[in-house]
């Protein structure tokens, strides 16, 4: 029910809740602050001496097609890892596919790469099942999946996009594609 009055009949209703970045600190130190502490892709502040990572992060992201701040726990965990490599000398840029995934009640959700901005979708397995994937195409690439009860899609999906592995709608919706 709407708070206008209307309603929306649904089996599921999901909702995503985000968050304000806490930048406070890093704009009062005179760093670059806007969709959060502005970062280089080694995760540096125009200080170099100061790094930040996780939500608070606003990033360039070759996933995301431009800066971003992704709000989950894989990925403050990668970017720690990119820091402390480059506080011991082995900087390297940051460009782990996102992904991410939660359990709600009998379901597992996953979800890898980012789906904004798709032009197509292509559904693998049956939803009425509740074991399925939703493949999100970008002028012909695949640019994410979310996987309900399908961990395999996700393992796969992962590799896919992170490597960059061409794949049409037609094999990601043929079940007899591996």
């Amino acid at each position: 029910m709407l708070s206008d009055g209307g309603a929306y009949p649904a089996d599921l209703v999901l909702i995503g809740v985000g968050v304000m970045p806490n930048s406070e600190l890093a704009s009062a130190a005179g760093l670059a602050v806007a969709n959060g502490v502005v970062v280089d892709q080694q995760l540096r502040t125009e200080d170099e001496n100061i790094y930040a990572i996780g939500d608070c992060a606003d990033h360039p992201n070759p996933f995301a097609g431009g800066r971003v701040r992704i709000e989950s726990v894989q990925n403050a965990i990668d970017q720690a890892k990119c820091v402390a490599a480059a506080i011991v000398g082995r900087a390297q840029s940051y460009q782990a596919a996102p992904w991410f995934w939660t359990d709600q009640f009998d379901m597992n959700l996953q979800m890898v790469g980012l789906s904004g901005g798709y032009d197509r979708i292509v559904t693998r397995g049956e939803p009425e099942s509740r074991k399925f994937s939703v493949f999100y195409f970008k002028q012909g690439r695949l640019a994410a999946i979310d996987s309900v009860n399908r961990p395999g899609d996700h393992i796969v999906g992962r590799k896919l996009i992170a490597n960059g592995t061409p794949v049409t709608p037609e094999q990601a919706a043929d079940l007899s594609v591996d």
